[in-house]
C-alpha cells in the first residue's frame, strides 16, 4: 500500500494533487489543512484521511508516532509539501509582523518539522520514500516586495539539499525539489491584488490567459517525479 501525505489540498496545485492520487484504489491519502473541501468531506474515508492542522502551529502537526501507526503496512511513502502562502509582500520595514512569522512557519518550518516526523516513522517495511518540496524560482532570484517568500523557499531548499546528501547512500529515499512555475491558483489572485514592481508581469498572464491549469501541472509532477 502507498501512502501519501500532501499539504494545502482545499484548492490550486494541492486539490489538484489529491484528485490525481485519489483514482488509485492502492493510495491512502493523508491530506493535511486548515480547511478542506465539500468534495473532499463527502469522499473521506479509509482512502482519504482529512487531518485539521495549522501548518504555522507546530504543536497541530502529526508528531512520528501518529505516522507511525498510520504507516504500519506501507510499501510506499510519499510526502509532498505544496502549502504555501507568499504573504506579505512589500518593502522590508514595512512587512506586518505576524504575516512575516506565519510565512516562516508555513513555508519553512512546517515542511523541515513534518520531514522529520516522516523519516522518524519510516517503517522498515516500506521499500520506496519520496519526499517532494514544490518550491518556485523566486528562490534564486530577487523580487521587488517578496523578500519573506524567496528567503522561506531558498532555506527550504537548502534544507532538502541537506537531506538529500545525508540520503544518497539509501536507495529507499528519494528527495525531489520542484518548480512547477506559475500556474491558475489562489496565490496569483494574491499577487495581483499585491503591489510591487513585477505586479503588471503576472497581470498580463492572466489577463492574456496564459496561467496553465493545476490539474495539468499535477499530472506533470506525478509522472516526472513520483513514478517508480
Amino acid at each position: 500500500m502507498r501512502y501519501v501525505v500532501i499539504t494545502g489540498v482545499s484548492r490550486g496545485l494541492g486539490e489538484a494533487l489529491l484528485n490525481q492520487f485519489e483514482t488509485d484504489e492502492d493510495t491512502v491519502v493523508l491530506a493535511l489543512g486548515r480547511g478542506f473541501t465539500d468534495a473532499q468531506r463527502i469522499n473521506a474515508g479509509k482512502r482519504l484521511i482529512l487531518r485539521h492542522c495549522e501548518l504555522a502551529e507546530p504543536s497541530t502537526l502529526p508528531h512520528a508516532s501518529e505516522l507511525s501507526e498510520l504507516f504500519e503496512d506501507a510499501d510506499e511513502v510519499v510526502l509532498i509539501h505544496n502549502a504555501a502562502v507568499v504573504a506579505p509582500i512589500g518593502p522590508i520595514g514595512d512587512l506586518e509582523p505576524d504575516e512575516l512569522a506565519n510565512a516562516v512557519a508555513v513555508n519553512l518550518t512546517a515542511p523541515m518539522l513534518l520531514t522529520n516526523s516522516l523519516l522518524a516513522a519510516l517503517p522498515a517495511t516500506a521499500s520506496r520514500a519520496v519526499i517532494m518540496f514544490v518550491s518556485s524560482g523566486a528562490a534564486h532570484r530577487i523580487i521587488d516586495g517578496w523578500s519573506a517568500y524567496s528567503a522561506t523557499k531558498r532555506g527550504a531548499e537548502e534544507f532538502f539539499a541537506h537531506l538529500a546528501e545525508q540520503c544518497s547512500d539509501d536507495p529507499r529515499i528519494k528527495v525531489e525539489v520542484v518548480n512547477p512555475g506559475v500556474m491558475d491558483t489562489g496565490m496569483q489572485e494574491t499577487i495581483r491584488s499585491a503591489r510591487f514592481a513585477g505586479r503588471q508581469r503576472f497581470l498580463d498572464l492572466y489577463e492574456n490567459d496564459e496561467l496553465p491549469d493545476p490539474a495539468a501541472i499535477a499530472a506533470r509532477l506525478i509522472e516526472d517525479h513520483l513514478q517508480a
